[in-house]
């Protein structure tokens, strides 16, 4: 833009010039703003705006990229986009997939990112704006870490915290199982199609699986291991502990920061 403001003395009470023909004179002195063509600077808040505009284009050019880049790599794999906090997506792998990822080495997170997981770790559809704005970091960043921890297999997916007391499920109990070693793909496979099961892992000692049970009633938990779990082929026998009361349970754990 190009311009200049100048003044003009003197004026008239309807803001024209006292050099119209026939009109009166004017003693007040009081200046005029007006306009003329030519060269003119930039004040200070036009520059800050053009830099905020400058800041958000770089920022939705990221974006775009980034999920451009989601959108390839998951159409060439196979992999299922589910949508993030504030718009972004996430890519799932299955079956063999996690395995192999179980293996990797552990990924090297600093001071951002572990307070990037606690925030959603608490709120896991907070918004990309608000998880920038509380992690103290800019939209673009937020954006950059996001996809470096999906793609480094950090973040796997974003689930719904339910209180599964409200569901009825009022009881909940660990069945620690031995099963025969021949069999124990056959248990595997068992225990991943049985509904109650909330948490399995195969463990070491005297027993060989521990499983964690959320019913209804005793009645339904009875039918589970006497009907379903003692019946199998695959399973020598089990003990059941109730659980009174669960005093920590955590979506997931952070390692310790450094000192």
């Amino acid at each position: 833009m190009r311009g200049l403001f100048v003044f003009e003395y003197p004026l008239f009470a309807d803001g024209l010039s006292a050099d119209r023909p026939g009109a009166p004179a004017r003693l007040d002195g009081l200046p005029r703003l007006g306009w003329k063509e030519g060269p003119t600077r930039p004040t200070e808040a036009a520059i800050a705006m053009r830099r905020r505009d400058q800041t958000d284009e770089e920022e939705l050019e990221v974006e775009a990229k980034a999920e451009g880049e989601r959108e390839a790599a998951g159409a060439a794999a196979g992999i299922d986009a589910v949508t993030l906090p504030g718009g972004a997506s996430r890519r799932r792998r299955g079956g063999a997939a996690d395995a192999d990822e179980a293996v990797r080495p552990p990924v090297p997170v600093d001071r951002i990112d572990r307070r990037i997981l606690e925030l959603l770790r608490d709120d896991g559809r907070l918004p990309v704006a608000a998880l920038a704005e509380r992690a103290g970091i800019s939209r673009a960043n937020a954006y950059t870490r996001l996809e470096r921890l999906r793609n480094e297999g950090v973040i796997r997916g974003f689930a719904a915290s339910v209180d599964v007391g409200r569901l009825g499920l009022g009881i909940a109990a660990l069945v620690l199982i031995a099963g025969r070693q021949p069999a124990w793909r056959e248990l595997r496979d068992e225990l991943l199609h049985m509904p109650e099961v909330e948490y399995c892992a195969f463990t070491t000692g005297e027993y060989d699986a521990l499983v964690l049970v959320r019913v209804p009633d005793v009645e339904t938990l009875r039918d589970v291991i006497l009907e379903r779990l003692q019946s199998s082929p695959a399973v020598r026998a089990t003990q059941t502990i109730f659980v009174l009361d669960e005093v920590v349970r955590r979506p997931f754990v952070l390692p310790l920061a450094e000192s």
